[in-house]
Order: C-alpha cells, then structure tokens, then sequence
C-alpha cells in the first residue's frame, strides 16, 4: 500500500509538472455544481456506507499575460438518502499578475440534488443551488478599483439549476447560472488609472466593467469513462454559452452592451484517478480552451488549468 501510494504521488506530480500548460474551463460554478459534477455520479447509491463525500481541490489556473490563479477548495456533499443529496462548496483563490497579487475566500455554492430516475444502469439526477457572494468585487490597488479577474468574488448572487443522465461509463448534463443581481460595488474603469503611468496599459489589457451585469450560462458537459478495480481514465467536453452580452456603465463612454462577450467556450478535459480504498481516492485533470468568447468582462477566460483532487468517503 505505501509503495503504491508513493508511485502515484509521483505520478501525479510529473502530471502536475508536464501538463501544468495544457488548457481549461471558463465558467463560474454550474459546472460543478452537485449532480452536474461528474465526480458525484452514483455516490449516493452507496450512501449507507457513505453519507459524507468530501472533496479536496489544490488547483492552477494559467490566463494569457502572465497571469495566474492558484488556490485550494473544498466541497462537503451529505447523502440524506439514495435520491437526496447536498452540497456545500468554497475556494481560496490566489490571483497573481504583472500588475499585482490579490487573494481572498472565493464564492459559497449551495445545492441541492435529487435522483428522478434510478436503475442498474442509469441515473437522472436534477439540481438547485444558490451562489451566494463572499465580497462586493471591490477590490482596490493604493485606493484605485481593480479589473474583475482580481477579485476573488463575482459579486453578485446566483441561482444553478440542471438535469444530470449518468451510467457507469456515461455522463451528460446540463445547467443553467442565472445571476441575480448587478455588481454595482465594482467601480473598475481604466479611466480611474488615468493619472498613473500604466493608464495606456490599462486600458488595453483591461476594459471597463464598471457596476458589471454578467448575464447567463448555459453549460453542457459529455464524459466517458474507463475503469478498473482501481483506476479511471475519462475523456470529456465541456462547453458553456453565454446568452447575452454583459452590460457595464462606464465613467465617461455612458452604458453600453460590452460586445462580444456572449457566446460559446468549449474546453476539452482529461481526468484520472487512482482508488486507494473504497473511501479514499485521488485524482488530477488538465483542461484545454479549444474555444474562448472573444471578451470575458468577468475575469473568467482560464486558458489553462489543473486540478489536483482527493476524496475522502465516510
């Protein structure tokens, strides 16, 4: 057992290390959300042996322009019984760039699941939840606002729902991020930074968001999976639409549609993962942004990610 622990450490590290440039999601919690995450299917057939799942997330996310946001999470499900489940999930987000570094408590998602359909073979599953927001996005360099991607919250509350079809190889699902209110703390526009002597930059690498109106996600993800007694290897697809162009009110170009900004983001996935025992297991993802939206005014454009996962059942 410890020589087989061990090898998977090393493993995963060298994964770590080789695909730490490989590239990733761009959405802001549906997609993992209770049923919709992949990694729930099916727990909750087992729950008299399992009431608690909790998972814990050591990630890396890699945007363009040397930026980088590098963090832990933790998500705790409660098994009620085969077909009720609920989720309580959270981030620490370090958010580095040429400019500055910020961090901060990311948002808290709350769910809730219920399996409509159960057979051998097949589960469907729906979900609710709430995201409810740990900070105003107000985040502040020497007292000028800062771009959205450096604040670790949206601002904003929100409410998930979706349907989940899963079998012991297959996944698909589909959700749906309705924000439910504006981000009218966040003041962010380059024209703050006027005086300052990266105001050109500024405005090139960062347009205004000002009082942000992120409008809705529509995600979808299909996965496969391949499985031993002990190890899973699983393809996957992801895409998340946005429905509308984001709406911001500037300081001096009036309110405006931010264009370009809805649209489709499709990332493509690899995952992996190794079961020690039947209540602890480990695994890592890498994801690649096959497509992006031109602009992501919410600071979402992940380019790159990995994700390092243990999960403890009991």
């Amino acid at each position: 057992m410890t020589k087989n622990f061990f090898a998977i450490i090393s493993a995963l590290l060298l994964f770590h290390h080789n695909l730490i440039f490989a590239q990733g999601c761009s959405d802001a919690g549906i997609c993992t959300t209770g049923a919709l995450n992949p990694e729930n299917d099916g727990e909750n057939l087992s729950y008299f042996e399992n009431k608690f799942t909790i998972d814990y997330l050591l990630y890396t996310q890699i945007y363009k322009d040397n930026h980088t946001d590098q963090g832990i999470g933790v998500a705790i499900n409660y098994h009620l019984n085969r077909r009720n489940s609920f989720q309580i999930k959270t981030n620490y987000a370090m958010k580095e760039s040429p400019l500055t570094t910020t961090s901060g408590i990311g948002d808290i998602t709350l769910a809730y699941s219920y399996a409509l359909l159960q057979t051998d073979k097949w589960q469907v599953s729906t979900v609710i939840g709430a995201k409810i927001p740990t900070s105003d996005a107000d985040a502040t360099l020497n007292g000028l606002p800062l771009p959205m991607y450096f604040n670790t919250s949206l601002g904003t509350y929100d409410a998930l729902i979706g349907i989940a079809v899963s079998s012991k190889a297959w996944h698909l699902s589909v959700g749906y991020q309705h924000p439910l209110n504006t981000a009218t703390k966040h003041e962010y526009d380059p024209d703050y930074w006027a005086e300052q002597p990266n105001y050109k930059w500024m405005q090139n690498w960062y347009p205004a968001t000002r009082h942000l109106d992120r409008k809705s996600d529509v995600s979808a993800r299909l996965k496969y999976t391949l499985r031993t007694s002990k190890w899973t290897v699983a393809p996957s697809v992801l895409g998340i639409y946005k429905l509308e162009n984001a709406y911001v009110e500037s300081l001096n170009n009036g309110n405006y549609e931010f264009e370009r900004s809805l649209g489709l983001a499709l990332n493509v996935l690899i995952e992996g993962s190794y079961n020690f025992t039947p209540h602890f297991s480990m695994g890592a993802v890498a994801a690649y942004a096959a497509e992006q939206r031109p602009f992501n005014p919410d600071g979402l454009a992940r380019d790159y990610v990995f994700n390092l996962l243990l999960k403890h059942q009991f």
